[in-house]
């Protein structure tokens, strides 16, 4: 059985979801949100530094003017100069820190079980002293929480990714908050990925053996799935 990324983690937000999508393939409106649109914007940049070179200011507004003329349905005035001076937070700190990059959005197959997961890796920073970082880039306006981000299984699987690429093991993951200009750190063990290879495991089988029901949550009102839901049934 072969997965994606998204496959995988839209099956553990709502199984419902997952068979809704991809089985009866019935289409869905992605959501956007502010952070999502601004990842674009990093990409971009990254890539630039990838290349050996900052994208000036008046590039990354180029581009994010472009990002919102393609979603102006979707987002206001006041986010759109909201997300400028995003913008403007990330090139400061890439001036300060100077990052190298290394790779950014490298394909990776993870076989666990008869499961293969596939999905591509974010961006691959080189730090101090030989060593390497996952970077996270965060556009929310929240603080990220530490509890979470030593638990977050995006994280993991990145991590987890990494070292079947590369075959050696990152030497941390960076979590880069761009509106509090602060940096979080975590690592993974092999218990972190264990957990993974368990929830990869169970979720191939559950698609497998057909187990969809809906999981109400928090979330649920801003499911691009919501519409349907209510007259969902396998």
């Amino acid at each position: 059985m072969i997965i994606t990324e998204q496959q995988f983690f839209d099956y553990i937000h709502c199984p419902a979801l997952f068979e809704m999508t991809y089985i009866k393939k019935i289409p869905m409106e992605e959501s956007t949100s502010l952070p999502k649109l601004l990842e674009k914007v990093a990409k971009y940049f990254y890539l630039h530094l990838l290349n050996g070179r900052i994208a000036s200011a008046s590039e990354l507004k180029k581009k994010w003017d472009s990002i919102c003329q393609a979603n102006e349905d979707k987002i206001d005035n006041k986010k759109v100069m909201e997300g400028i001076g995003l913008i403007f937070k990330l090139l400061n700190w890439a001036d300060r820190e100077q990052p190298v990059v290394l790779d950014i959005d490298t394909r990776y197959n993870i076989h666990v079980g008869n499961v293969e997961l596939v999905g591509n890796m974010g961006t691959i920073l080189a730090a101090p002293n030989k060593k390497y970082e996952l970077l996270i880039t965060s556009f929310s306006s929240r603080l990220p929480d530490q509890m979470m981000i030593d638990m977050k299984m995006k994280y993991t699987l990145e991590a987890y990714a990494f070292s079947k690429v590369y075959n050696k093991p990152v030497d941390g993951i960076r979590v880069y908050s761009v509106k509090h200009a602060k940096d979080f750190y975590t690592y993974r063990t092999d218990d972190d990925f264990k957990r993974l290879e368990t929830a990869i495991k169970n979720v191939g089988e559950s698609i497998e053996k057909g187990l969809y029901y809906p999981r109400e949550g928090i979330m649920c009102s801003s499911c691009p799935a919501k519409g349907y839901c209510r007259y969902w049934s396998c």
